[in-house]
């Protein structure tokens, strides 16, 4: 017999740091009368703290957000919904969450891609008892591969690599992604969400359109309500404005003090 089959109400949490991303699922979920939605959440800090506490039946969860990515969310927790990640990136495991037997979305979602979703979780198996080890499990697949050490760089015919090493920062500007050494700029075809996992240790994400080479900052100055300005040590000496939703991420991956 289906855990959920017979609720009248699915309890669901929306956790998505974009408010378009969420206004959008709320539509579509709108439709679905068994759901009611419960709450959201725009970072994973929230999520985790809301989830815990609110023990939603269903979760629909953004991959990548600010202080905990989707997958961090999952193992900072300490009750277990139904997770629906939901993703704009199909290099994102999808394998992996098949593997497990865990549902997904690609944005733009459509309609009868969220009906099926929906009809899983209501056919969902109270038997279905090992949900904790596939989560568990999918966390550990998706653990950062080996961080790159070049970016390809399309120019014509010719493809040119640059030394991550050399990078100062990248910056997402009009659709497009830019990286920037010390002397140049070049567009490049990733974007920063795809990059962000993959570049070493050393590169921080400070705003939605900036990821930032740590040792490549050259002063860092307090700005207002929980938000910094790093001066770069490019030609330019250019002057990049954090975003307030990722204070909590400098402040510890920079070892900035209160």
């Amino acid at each position: 017999m289906s855990a959920l089959l017979y609720q009248k109400e699915i309890k669901t949490l929306l956790v998505d740091d974009e408010d378009v991303a969420i206004h959008r699922l709320k539509a579509a979920l709108s439709a679905h009368q068994c759901i009611k939605i419960i709450g959201e959440a725009k970072d994973g800090k929230t999520a985790v703290e809301l989830i815990n506490t609110q023990k939603p039946d269903l979760v629909f969860l953004d991959i990548q957000m600010p202080e905990f990515n989707g997958f961090e969310v999952l193992s900072h927790l300490t009750y277990i919904p139904l997770v629906v990640f939901v993703t704009a990136y199909e290099e994102y495991a999808i394998r992996a969450f098949e593997k497990n037997s865990l549902d997904y979305l690609l944005k733009p979602i459509e309609n009868e891609r969220l009906a099926l979703t929906i009809k899983r979780v209501i056919d969902y198996k109270k038997d279905d008892s090992d949900l904790l080890l596939k989560i568990k499990s999918l966390v550990k697949d998706n653990q950062p591969e080996n961080a790159i050490s070049t970016i390809p760089v399309k120019s014509g015919n010719k493809i040119s690599l640059v030394q991550v090493a050399d990078i100062c920062f990248l910056e997402a500007k009009d659709k497009y992604v830019y990286i920037h050494t010390r002397d140049d700029e070049k567009l490049i075809e990733y974007s920063l969400t795809y990059l962000q996992d993959r570049l070493p240790a050393q590169f921080v994400r400070i705003h939605r359109g900036f990821i930032i080479n740590k040792l490549k900052i050259q002063e860092i100055h307090k700005y207002f309500k929980g938000t910094y300005v790093l001066t770069m040590n490019d030609s330019k000496n250019s002057k990049i404005k954090s975003a307030y939703s990722y204070y909590e991420s400098i402040r510890d991956k920079l070892l900035i003090p209160d």
